[in-house]
């Protein structure tokens, strides 16, 4: 009967503590019910799931089921806190581990982070750390998820992005070639709506463009070999025996390529293969 009632002791101390603000601190997800009768010799948990830094009361109701499922003489219902050790992440810290994942992830483009959002404290192992989840190519107000291994929270960054794009220098008109009347420029890349051209050697512009534009795949295409609308010499292959007339493409062509065209003294449309030289050739079956 001793062994119980010091137990109860034990427990009641425990009380005693809280109601001075204190709080025991464990290192495990568990609240085990040995954290509450060191030495009861019982492997029972009480609650599991606690997160990191996480604090939770085992209220009266709780203590009084434990007492009597336990069947510990002597013991009085109570409440004890206990919180699950960890480590606060603080602003500074995330913005050097988030800094250090985007010169991985973008190598030598030039991220800037702006303002950060924690909306709730998180807390972590500092034996096991934390990770990060970041979307790539995503820039200006970006959320950024952190899993400590037993929740996941989301946080929002706001990311700057920095390149050298190729811009207009001047104005360019629908089907006019933009290689020689671009230069580059360090751009913020939130501001490109689409993908920047890497390479503008052999594009026309597919719409007006106006004086210092970001270059975007959208607005250029490859400068087609020939035009729509161009006359062709049609020729019909059949083994040996070649038919040549006069056609009229119905679209952009390039050499190697199949594209319409219409028979000028039919009127009928066929695909052929353009080859230089102006030519289209089908292979009749």
């Amino acid at each position: 009967m001793l062994k119980p009632l010091l137990m109860g002791l034990i427990f009641v101390c425990t009380v005693l503590s809280v109601s001075a603000n204190d709080v025991i601190v464990i290192d495990s997800e568990c609240i085990m019910l040995e954290d509450i009768f060191p030495g009861i010799g019982i492997k029972d948990d009480i609650y599991c799931g606690l997160d990191y830094g996480e604090e939770r009361t085992i209220n009266r109701q709780m203590s009084m089921y434990i007492i009597n499922k336990h069947d510990i003489v002597g013991a009085q219902p109570g409440e004890v806190t206990f919180r699950r050790k960890g480590t606060l992440l603080t602003e500074d810290r995330f913005k050097s581990d988030v800094q250090d994942l985007l010169s991985v992830m973008y190598g030598s483009m030039d991220i800037e982070i702006g303002s950060i959002r924690m909306g709730r404290d998180f807390y972590y192992s500092e034996k096991d750390g934390y990770n990060i989840d970041m979307p790539k190519g995503r820039f200006g107000n970006v959320s950024v998820s952190i899993d400590n291994g037993v929740r996941r929270y989301n946080y929002t960054i706001n990311l700057k992005a920095f390149q050298d794009i190729y811009v207009t220098s001047s104005s360019i008109r629908k089907g006019e070639d933009v290689s020689g009347r671009v230069q580059k420029e360090r751009y913020e890349l939130s501001r490109v709506h689409g993908e920047p051209v890497k390479d503008p050697s052999g594009m026309i512009a597919t719409k007006n463009l106006s004086s210092g534009r970001p270059l975007t795949l959208g607005d250029v295409m490859m400068k087609p070999d020939a035009f729509e609308g161009t006359t062709v010499l049609l020729v019909y292959r059949s083994g040996a025996l070649n038919v040549t007339t006069s056609g009229e493409l119905q679209e952009d062509a390039y050499i190697g390529k199949n594209v319409r065209v219409k028979n000028t003294a039919s009127g009928k449309i066929v695909r052929g293969r353009y080859e230089q030289g102006r030519k289209v050739v089908v292979n009749a079956q």
